[in-house]
C-alpha cells in the first residue's frame, strides 16, 4: 500500500512538474506576442503623431494665412472709406 502511494505522489510529481514547464511556457509565449503587440501599437502611435503633427503644422499655417487676410482687408476696408 505505501508503494501504490508512493508511485502515486511520484506521478503526480512528475505530472505537476510537467504542468509547471507548460505554464512556463506559455508566459513567455505570451509575454512575446504582448511584446510584439505593443511594438506594432507603438508604431501606429508614432505614425499617427507624426500625421497629426502636420496637420496641426497645415492648420496653423492655414490659420495665420486666414489672419494676416483679414488684417489686410480690414487697412483696405479701412483706407477706402477714408
Amino acid at each position: 500500500m505505501n508503494k501504490q502511494i508512493l508511485d502515486l505522489l511520484t506521478e503526480m510529481n512528475k505530472e505537476i512538474k510537467s504542468m509547471k514547464t507548460d505554464v512556463n511556457d506559455l508566459k513567455t509565449e505570451m509575454h512575446n506576442r504582448f511584446d510584439t503587440i505593443e511594438a506594432k501599437l507603438d508604431g501606429v502611435g508614432g505614425q499617427f503623431e507624426l500625421t497629426n503633427e502636420s496637420r496641426i503644422i497645415d492648420v496653423d499655417f492655414i490659420a495665420d494665412k486666414v489672419n494676416k487676410l483679414e488684417r489686410e482687408l480690414y487697412i483696405l476696408k479701412n483706407k477706402s472709406n477714408n
